[in-house]
């Protein structure tokens, strides 16, 4: 059987999706994934990936996937189980002649981090390291896309509402996690590293609340709100207690700086300097503006 170049865990989500475009971009590279639905994952193979389908909790799909596979992109869903689902995943590659992870993990991943998806993150990178295989671990800060969850109050009320403080973030475009994640499958120069993927520039909610009113040609304002209440809000949308406390635990963490630095990662990894704030309004918030009901659109 002929070896796989790349499988690619989570690939439909907004980071492996972006991994997977830009790997199928590279004619002969020999690309798998391994999806929960192959009808929504059908534009993968459109573009020449290969689907074996399967839950990442389903140890035979998960052999099933990894036989061949060079490089194994890892990215495995948050949750109060995720240490435990990819250190099973990680036994499984090793012992299918996998030769290099790269990690999709978190910001300053640790096993003494603020939050317990830092801690298990910190974890996964340790199983990583004593596994022997060749590694590289992708941290990125905290997502552009993020912002898409308070849509509903930049358009309804011009107010966008967080827990972060003053704490300024170097925010990052998921389509430029997905370009590194990527180029760090296809070169071996930054194996044995863990690095951390920030945005351009590091700035607080109200700047990014301005950024988001200009490009909608409306007034945003940012409205500092208690970590708790941050929690409570995602709780409203069926999040479960362990999510809830991330959210609470991530926003005091941000307001005292813990994303308050700057990296050239994205640039060394892609040679492309990561996208701005301004360029993320204009690109991705506007058009689902514009695609709201208009009921929605109340300014």
């Amino acid at each position: 059987m002929s070896k796989i170049d790349v499988l690619v865990t989570g690939g439909t989500g907004n980071v492996g999706s972006q991994a997977l475009k830009s790997l199928l971009s590279n004619k002969g590279l020999k690309v798998r994934a391994l999806v929960r639905n192959p009808a929504k994952a059908q534009w993968i193979a459109d573009l020449g990936g290969e689907l074996v389908e399967g839950d990442l909790d389903d140890a035979a799909a998960v052999s099933r996937a990894m036989v061949g596979v060079k490089t194994l992109a890892l990215i495995t869903p948050s949750s109060a189980h995720a240490a435990a689902l990819a250190g099973k995943v990680i036994v499984i590659a090793k012992q299918a002649g996998v030769e290099k992870i790269v990690r999709l993990s978190a910001i300053k991943a640790a096993e003494d981090g603020p939050t317990d998806n830092t801690r298990q993150h910190g974890i996964t990178e340790r199983a990583i390291r004593e596994s022997g295989m060749r590694y590289v671990f992708l941290r990125p800060s905290y997502f552009m896309q993020n912002l898409l969850g308070s849509m509903g109050s930049i358009v309804g009320e011009g107010k966008l509402y967080a827990g972060m403080g003053d704490g300024a973030v170097a925010l990052i475009d998921t389509r430029d996690v997905g370009d590194a994640l990527a180029a760090a499958v296809l070169t071996d120069k930054f194996d044995g590293s863990a690095l951390e993927l920030s945005g351009p520039r590091s700035i607080g909610h109200s700047e990014i609340a301005t950024a988001i009113g200009k490009t909608l040609g409306r007034n945003v304002t940012y409205v500092a709100v208690p970590p708790e209440a941050a929690g409570e809000a995602v709780r409203a949308f069926g999040l479960d207690d362990w999510t809830v406390q991330i959210i609470i635990d991530y926003s005091r963490a941000y307001a005292k700086g813990f994303g308050d630095f700057v990296t050239d990662a994205v640039a060394s990894l892609t040679g492309q300097t990561p996208r701005d704030i301004e360029t993320f309004a204009r690109e991705v918030i506007s058009p689902a503006v514009k695609s709201m009901a208009p009921a929605q659109q109340v300014a």
